[in-house]
């Protein structure tokens, strides 16, 4: 009987040892920084959502076990980062309200038109929870108040900053040029043909459109409204390409009959000038700088703090 007791008690004894070795072996310490220690499942659901694409991907095992490999490296110096960052935070006595959290994360479904069983269904499908997401806006909300705090003073946007920027990226600024075009349709071309020299103005061409025009549109004036001409075949991108406000194509075929189309304007969308572009052109240079001295500030944290990365 005796026997049979210590006999019991080494199996819980070394069924207990399995379960701590095999505890330590799927979440030991990765990495410690200061005082703060960076565990692996710390990691592990930090590269999920990457993870899931890589495991997606067409890659063989060998290289998927690489990119792998390479991800939890990228994402550890990360989290190294963002421990470095939470810690200073701490010192600068930056705080993130839970309101703070919320309210981002409302302008984040509004923004991509989601409810909260959208986000939570989006996020589940990346191996996340509202929780770990809350988590996670909460780091990035108070690494942007930090970002701020510590190198605002560092960063300069001059006037000529951002006309070298506005020069550089004309094609951002100078916006779609779109065609408001209005139309006459027809089943034969010789009838197309016959009212065409009757078109002059607007008023003219709303009136034969009204009268002749078998399109749905033609109790509109054949208004078929604005439109990107890149969009059109090339026989009516060229058509329309030489022609300005006022002017109409000739006789153009179809694949429902024949018709003429009228250019009532050219609309340059999003077409800003640079005082109308500034401040979008300075948060996007603030930005760029701000980033930038961050860093090189946490870079030179890095040199008077203990980080052991043990990956």
């Amino acid at each position: 009987m005796i026997k049979k007791t210590k006999i019991g008690i080494l199996l819980i004894l070394a069924i207990g040892i399995c379960t701590i070795a095999s505890a330590e072996v799927v979440d030991r310490i990765v990495a410690v920084v200061n005082n703060e220690i960076i565990t692996l499942s710390d990691l592990n659901k930090a590269i999920l959502p990457y993870k899931h694409n890589i495991d997606a991907s067409e890659n063989s095992s060998e290289k998927k076990q690489e990119l792998i490999q390479t991800l939890k490296r990228d994402v550890l110096q990360q989290l190294i980062d963002r421990s470095l960052s939470s810690q200073e935070a701490v010192k600068y006595n930056i705080v993130v309200s839970k309101e703070d959290v919320d309210s981002a994360i409302h302008n984040f479904m509004t923004t991509n038109k989601m409810d909260p069983e959208e986000l939570e269904a989006a996020l589940a499908a990346d191996g996340l929870t509202l929780k770990d997401y809350q988590s996670k806006m909460k780091k990035e909300i108070l690494q942007s108040r930090l970002i701020s705090r510590a190198v605002r003073s560092q960063v300069i946007i001059t006037d000529t900053d951002i006309k070298t920027y506005y020069d550089s990226h004309l094609d951002a600024f100078t916006g779609v040029k779109k065609y408001h075009l209005r139309n006459i349709l027809m089943d034969a071309k010789a009838d197309l043909a016959a009212i065409e020299p009757k078109i002059g103005n607007l008023s003219s061409f709303k009136k034969l459109a009204k009268e002749h025009s078998i399109a749905s549109n033609a109790a509109d004036g054949g208004d078929l409204g604005a439109f990107d001409i890149n969009n059109f075949s090339e026989e009516i991108k060229i058509s329309l390409q030489a022609l300005g406000k006022g002017d109409h194509t000739s006789v153009l075929y179809v694949g429902q009959g024949y018709q003429i189309l009228f250019v009532e304007d050219i609309l340059m969308e999003g077409n800003k000038t640079l005082d109308q572009a500034r401040d979008q052109i300075e948060n996007i240079l603030y930005k760029e700088q701000a980033e930038k001295r961050f860093k090189e500030w946490i870079e030179s944290l890095k040199t008077h703090a203990h980080i052991k990365n043990m990956l």
